[in-house]
């Protein structure tokens, strides 16, 4: 694990443009070594990421999901891997707030900015324990490990509701398992626990997040289910791939251009246009607090929708750029490469998001 700085909790929040320059120059090495360099992760956390969504009362001042997608594209442009860490580092701090006030206030104390990470699979063995839960195993691909102040786990309770569960750093082990096409450098790898402790206090439902409801924390951003509001942040990141792919094949091409070409260079330009209305339609419609099942499944099924216009969008350009994009340093490779695996997170993936929508729409029929 790479050392970092303590960070003040009363620190200035950095230039979103200053940690664009800081996230570019390293972007290539989190590439190739698999983890955010340790002014990356600093650059982040100065820049308010995680405390993006930490509740009032424990010192944050929660945002937008239309200015936090915004931010996620610009700073993709620069690294989708570092794009990606800041959007965990927010949502997740987003999760903490349905932990019990009493679990709040030993995460964050008098601390603003608190790393904290998530598994949304129960992998590993959960036993019962007086007042709390054993956990022994792996779970897996949590983005940012390397840096995280704490974790949250999804855990299966027998004979109960899934739940996730809080547990600080210096508890588990790092597995060094994330080896992957792209996203390289969101060290997403995977942990291993050894009868690890959890207080109840220090969990919470996990029905209330999906559904939307924090039980501990007040504001319209505690209303949203990660179904409709995390598809569209990695919808961001992924546009933002899409836009530095686009522009770094574009100042290659001729200026008389014409052809498959030009047909693609222009085709691509408009379906990134119309995922960032897709993307900005669905945070304005989620800024405005709780969603129906309908409008959640909307949400995401334009989510899926955009992401499929990028990926065909983002292959295009990949193919048109001749052999000099099969070269590891070319930059629309590493674009492409980037766009291929985040589209197959699961909150984007169309076989889940089209058929939860359908469903919804059909049970609406008037």
């Amino acid at each position: 694990m790479q050392e970092l700085k303590t960070l003040s909790p009363i620190a200035q929040l950095m230039p979103l443009e200053r940690v664009r320059e800081v996230a570019a120059r390293h972007a290539l090495n989190a590439d190739q070594h698999g983890v955010l360099a340790a002014e990356v992760v600093e650059a982040l956390t100065c820049a308010g990421f995680s405390r993006y969504f930490v509740p009032k009362e424990r010192g944050g001042h929660p945002g937008t999901f239309v200015e936090l997608s915004q931010r996620i594209m610009a700073l993709a442009k620069a690294c989708p891997s570092a794009a990606w860490c800041a959007i965990i580092q927010a949502v997740v701090g987003r999760m903490a707030a349905y932990l019990p006030v009493a679990a709040q206030q030993q995460i964050w104390g008098d601390r603003q900015d608190v790393r904290i990470c998530a598994s949304f699979r129960s992998t590993g063995k959960v036993e019962s324990v007086a007042q709390g839960w054993r956990l022994t195993g792996t779970w897996h691909y949590l983005s940012g490990i390397d840096f995280a102040d704490w974790a949250l786990l999804c855990i299966e309770v027998e004979g109960a509701e899934q739940r996730f569960a809080a547990i600080p750093a210096g508890t588990w082990e790092v597995l060094d398992n994330w080896q992957t096409l792209g996203m390289r450098g969101t060290g997403s790898r995977s942990i291993v626990l050894d009868a690890v402790v959890v207080p109840t206090h220090m969990t919470f439902v996990r029905t209330d997040l999906m559904k939307g409801g924090s039980r501990h924390a007040q504001g319209p951003q505690y209303q949203a289910s990660p179904i409709a509001a995390d598809a569209q942040l990695f919808l961001a990141c992924g546009l933002g791939a899409g836009w530095q792919c686009l522009e770094q094949w574009r100042d290659s091409l001729p200026c008389e251009a014409v052809g498959e070409v030009a047909m693609a260079y222009a085709s691509a330009e408009a379906a990134l246009e119309a995922c960032g209305l897709l993307l900005h339609n669905s945070c304005q419609a989620i800024d405005l607090g709780e969603l129906p099942p309908l409008q959640i499944g909307r949400c995401a099924r334009d989510a899926s929708f955009a992401a499929q216009l990028l990926l065909d969008a983002v292959n295009r350009i990949f193919r048109l750029s001749g052999a000099q994009a099969h070269f590891s340093s070319n930059r629309v490779q590493k674009s492409w490469r980037d766009v291929q695996t985040l589209t197959s997170h699961i909150a984007l993936r169309p076989d889940f998001n089209f058929i939860g929508y359908t469903r919804h729409a059909l049970a609406n029929r008037s």
